[in-house]
Order: C-alpha cells, then sequence, then structure tokens
C-alpha cells in the first residue's frame, strides 16, 4: 500500500481574527501561532504514519514575508521530511502568487515548487507517481489552467494539484475557475484542488477533493480543519479527513424561548456551549453565540445587550474552564405576544404599534421627526456599538420592542402600588 497526503490553505503566520481579550477569557498567547503548530501536527503525522508524499495545493503563506523567519520556518519543518525521506510538491495560489512574493529562499532538495510560467509534470520513479502543476504567476488567475494540463503518463499513479474555484461553488473569488467534467476528463487519478477552505469530497471517479484549510483563522472557517491522506491500493484510492487545528472556531444557537430571566438565558447558553465543547478534542475555541425564540425577556435584552454579553462570557468561562472566548454575542429574538393582535387593540401599545407602522412605511413621517443620529455616533467613536446606516426597519423595531417593554414595567409598577 501506498500513502500520500493532501493538504492546502495553510497560510502560514497569518494572524486570527476575532479574539478580544476580556476578563476571564484564555491567554492569547496560548495560541498565537497557530498555523505554525498545525503545520507541526502535519508534519508530526507524516513522520509518525510514514508518508514518502506530501501535496501542498496553494497559499502556503498568506502573503509576502515581513522578514525570513517565515519561510525558515517552514524550511526547517521541511528539512525534518527531508531526514525522513518524504517529498513535498507545491503550487503557489492567489495568496502566495509569483507576483507577490518579493523576496526568496532556497528551499531544501526534497521541495519541489511548480514553475509558474505553464503547468509541468514531476515524476517520482522510485514512487511510480507523476505530479502535475502549476504556480500562479500573479495574484488574478481569472483564466482556466487545467485545460493546459499535460495528459497522464501511463503506468504511474497521475496526480493533479490545482488552487481553483469549482464552478457552482460560492464563498470564494472565482480564481483559475473550471469544472468537475474538465478535470475528469484529464485522465488523473486524484485532483488535489486548494483555496476552498472546507473539505469536501466533489467526485469519487476520479478523486477529486478539497482538503480544506489546515488551521481556522476567524468566524467564517468554523469546525475542524486539517488535511487528507490517501490510501493507494489495488481496488483503489481511498480518503480520510485528519484534524490537523490547535484551536478551532465554532457558532452556538441556544433557542432560549419563553426565557423570562437573563439567568435562564445563560443558562441554556451553557448548556449549548458544553454540547459543542465536548466534540473539540478539548481544543481551545472561540464562539459566535446566537440566542434565538420568542421569550418575555426580549424586549430587556435589547436594551441592554452589553450586559447580556458580560453574562454569556462569564458563563462561558465558567462551563469550558476557561477554554472559550465569545467573539460575538447576536440576538435574534422576538417579543412573546402577538403583535398583529396587539396592534389592533384599543391600548397606548396599540397606539403605539400603528405609529411606528406608519414610520416604517413612510419616509417623509421619519424625516419630520429631525432625527440626527451625528452626536449619538460621535459619542460611540471608539467602541464596539456600531449605529446601523440605512436600517430604518431595524431601527424602529428595535425601538418598538424597548418601548413595549417599558410600558410593561410600568403597567406592573402600577398594578404592584
Amino acid at each position: 500500500m501506498f500513502t500520500f497526503l493532501h493538504a492546502a490553505d495553510v497560510h502560514l503566520d497569518s494572524p486570527l481574527k476575532g479574539l478580544f481579550p476580556y476578563e476571564g477569557a484564555p491567554d492569547v498567547d496560548e495560541i498565537r501561532g497557530a498555523t505554525r503548530q498545525a503545520l507541526d501536527n502535519l508534519v508530526n503525522f507524516v513522520l509518525s504514519e510514514k508518508v514518502p508524499l506530501v501535496l501542498i495545493a496553494g497559499d502556503l503563506y498568506d502573503g509576502d514575508w515581513q522578514d525570513f523567519n517565515t519561510p525558515l520556518y517552514f524550511a526547517k519543518q521541511m528539512q525534518r521530511l527531508g531526514e525522513a525521506g518524504v517529498r513535498v510538491a507545491v503550487v503557489r495560489g492567489n495568496h502566495d502568487a509569483a507576483n507577490t512574493m518579493t523576496k526568496t529562499l532556497i528551499m531544501p532538495d526534497n521541495v519541489k515548487t511548480f514553475r509558474s510560467r505553464k503547468p509541468e509534470t514531476w515524476i517520482l520513479e522510485e514512487l511510480g507517481v507523476a505530479v502535475h502543476g502549476q504556480s500562479y504567476p500573479k495574484q488574478d488567475v481569472t483564466e482556466n489552467l487545467a485545460i493546459d494540463y499535460p495528459d497522464p503518463i501511463p503506468g504511474m499513479l497521475n496526480i493533479g494539484m490545482l488552487h481553483c474555484l469549482i464552478s457552482g461553488s460560492r464563498g470564494h473569488l472565482p480564481y483559475a475557475p473550471c469544472t468537475l467534467d474538465e478535470l475528469a476528463a484529464k485522465g488523473y487519478n486524484y485532483w488535489a484542488l486548494g483555496h476552498v477552505h472546507e473539505h469536501a469530497v466533489l467526485r469519487q471517479q476520479p478523486l477529486i477533493v478539497y482538503s480544506g484549510c489546515i488551521q481556522g483563522r476567524h468566524i467564517k472557517e468554523t469546525g475542524q480543519k486539517g488535511c487528507v491522506l490517501v490510501e493507494v491500493e489495488n481496488n483503489g484510492l481511498k480518503t480520510e479527513f485528519v484534524p490537523l487545528d490547535v484551536f478551532r472556531w465554532v457558532k452556538v444557537t441556544a433557542d432560549i424561548g419563553g426565557a423570562e430571566t437573563l439567568e435562564q438565558v445563560t443558562t441554556l447558553f451553557g448548556q449549548g456551549l458544553e454540547d459543542v465543547m465536548a466534540k473539540q478534542g478539548g481544543r481551545p475555541c472561540c464562539v459566535r453565540v446566537d440566542l434565538r425564540g420568542r421569550c418575555p425577556i426580549h424586549g430587556r435584552l435589547s436594551i441592554d445587550p452589553e450586559t447580556v454579553s458580560a453574562n454569556i462570557r462569564a458563563v462561558a468561562t465558567d462551563v469550558s474552564r476557561g477554554r472559550a472566548w465569545v467573539e460575538k454575542v447576536e440576538l435574534d429574538t422576538a417579543p412573546d405576544f402577538d403583535v398583529e393582535a396587539l396592534a389592533r387593540s384599543d391600548t397606548p401599545q396599540g397606539e403605539l404599534l400603528r405609529y411606528l407602522d406608519e414610520l416604517a412605511f413612510s419616509s417623509q413621517l421619519y424625516q419630520d421627526l429631525g432625527v440626527d443620529l451625528t452626536q449619538l455616533k460621535s459619542k460611540l467613536s471608539g467602541s464596539h456599538v456600531v449605529v446601523p446606516e440605512g436600517k430604518m426597519d431595524r431601527m424602529l423595531m428595535d425601538a418598538r420592542d424597548v418601548l413595549l417593554t417599558m410600558l410593561a414595567d410600568m403597567e406592573g409598577k402600577e398594578q404592584k402600588s
């Protein structure tokens, strides 16, 4: 049996985004250099499993180096592989294209970086493998590079390496666009793709695979990240995803429907976080919190989101034993009453709702109010609070919920007195 490893989008030394320090949050220094730690995990796995060939399908670097520490670190890791007889094939992608890298560093002899002028083939006779690839000559490669890839070498395992976007994929810039049928028509046994940061097996015959990135760097890169181990046997190829990440981005959605107190809200969130953290293999995590549902406390949550966030962070610290950051708390809740019925009622609340509806549908009425947010924006400058622009409907809904909550509180106090 022969094996090779397919990785991509290492983005070596790229910083993690969204880790704001606050009391009780984990130490940022613990995961500083997470991409290096993930690369260490890759190298250690290759050595422990005696994998003879590693493919890195683009965006090894995040752009031009500030200094030589980044490539020197990579070269050191490749030297470790070279001493064990491991060969490494690299193509450059949009982030580390030839025209973005102004500095150079000679890599160890076991590393092959494909040229950018045209596709080429690296034949590894001792492995019976032919690797076909092309690096990006520039960042914005909008032409289909796969068209000019060479024919497969008869009698060898043929692997294509390409940093590209498959037609129909979303969420990434359309660099080196191509279709699955175009790749399959080349006659290769395996296509090692990069650029999309989610692992995906796009086709089985032949195998066309995105390995995904090896370490998530922000909240849009949630879940486990790693590489793909490919086993080559007489009956074909088999893939196995191998997690490499040392830090994970996760989302926790808590249904707080019916919650009447902030304590109930935080308890429901804590239960959801505990379930999510149990699946992360002990890794520290950065959490995006989504509180949703119809609940009596909706108005109070809207009035004081800062208090909500502080309590959520305190619970996160407790539940995770100091292993989780709260990156952001999003409120997707609604009042626990029939707004339409209330709007039809002959009550102060009904009259308020009808007036707010008029404002929402009449820009002139809104302008007549003379609302000027300039002073508010100035006071909030430098804080994490943003005054929404051009979202009158959303602002009016928030104002509605706050005012209805205040009216309900006033009624409650009158009834008690």
